[in-house]
């Protein structure tokens, strides 16, 4: 079996002046592993199908027409080869026209009740609920989500799981005898609240795990008067390499719906009895496997701020998705 065409090359224009031949098969297909090769490669691609499938045009569906084979979607190729798709993801979506109406975060208007991070000391727990599913957070217990259409309630619902990781891009592989540490919200701080007529939103910053092994981390979560599902939006900021990060839904099995803006690595776990999805938030590796020998991709150990949003309670993140407005809520400007 030969290697991937593109582990050959450098950049996208070293590819093309590959012979015609050099493109058929068989290939090595990219391993299953490899899902959550590059996973901030793997965000802009959903933006940029998203885009297109809203408001795209025929220039920036012919910019993308060579990225369509499967090995380059999968993240398994070389640093340079990863910036060109980059550039061409990018430049398909500013040949997009502009949303008509780009309208601001309902939950985070003037018509809501803002509480800062002094007021927010004195609360012992927080409520975010949406028209079906709700989320109360206490540094005691975590977050608790309930759903009662779906029989659902589960204590200390979410969960961080970090391992280092020896495996290439085409597959995780763990470090033999060693567990993976566990991290809990609970630590977490409340910064911002928001109630009002539209819904509620709360923001959590702070580390997950201690120094200089933790991660900053920031946790949003929105719920809709005239939603059922809730909104979460998780950024984490990696300065680690060679480790896999993941968020576990502890309580939620295979047939829970939950929609994320992107193609994470999903598995369903049992573990001591208990049931859960485990999604990967970020997935540092800096090798890649070409034939019998190894490449150094420093690149995809994705190191700086990476943002998950998912959706709780449905299957398909809506298009005008915000999250909770990380960046800057009206509270804490």
């Amino acid at each position: 079996m030969k290697p991937h065409p593109d582990r050959r090359a450098a950049t996208l224009a070293q590819q093309a002046l590959l012979p015609a031949e050099a493109w058929v098969g068989p290939f090595n297909a990219p391993g299953k592993g490899s899902e959550d090769a590059r996973v901030d490669l793997k965000l802009l691609q959903w933006r940029t199908d998203r885009l297109l499938a809203e408001r795209g045009t025929a220039a920036a569906r012919a910019r993308l027409e060579e990225l369509q084979r499967p090995d380059l979607r999968a993240g398994t190729v070389q640093d340079g080869t990863a910036r060109g798709i980059s550039v061409a993801l990018e430049e398909a979506m500013s040949l997009c026209p502009p949303a008509a109406d780009a309208r601001p975060n309902p939950v985070w208007t003037e018509e809501a009740e803002v509480l800062n991070a002094k007021a927010l000391r004195r609360k012992k727990d927080l409520l975010v609920a949406s028209a079906g599913v709700r989320v109360r957070f206490s540094r005691k217990r975590g977050l608790l989500l309930v759903d009662r259409a779906r029989d659902v309630h589960s204590e200390g619902v979410v969960c961080f799981e970090d391992r280092r990781d020896r495996g290439t891009l085409d597959g995780f592989a763990p470090a033999s005898a060693e567990r993976p540490r566990l991290f809990l919200p609970n630590f977490l701080v409340p910064t911002a609240y928001a109630q009002g007529p539209a819904g509620a939103g709360l923001l959590l910053e702070g580390r997950l795990g201690r120094r200089p092994q933790g991660y900053r981390c920031r946790l949003a979560l929105e719920g809709r008067a005239d939603e059922r599902f809730l909104r979460m939006t998780v950024a984490v900021e990696n300065l680690q390499d060679d480790h896999r990060l993941r968020i576990r839904f502890r309580g939620l099995g295979p047939e829970y719906p939950i929609g994320h803006a992107g193609t994470p690595a999903w598995e369903p776990v049992l573990q001591a009895g208990r049931r859960f999805m485990a999604a990967t938030l970020v997935r540092a590796c800096g090798v890649l496997q070409v034939g019998d020998t190894t490449v150094a991709v420093p690149a995809a150990q994705c190191r700086g701020w990476v943002e998950h949003r998912f959706a709780l309670g449905e299957l398909d993140v809506p298009a005008d998705y915000r999250g909770a407005e990380l960046e800057t809520p009206r509270s804490t400007r």
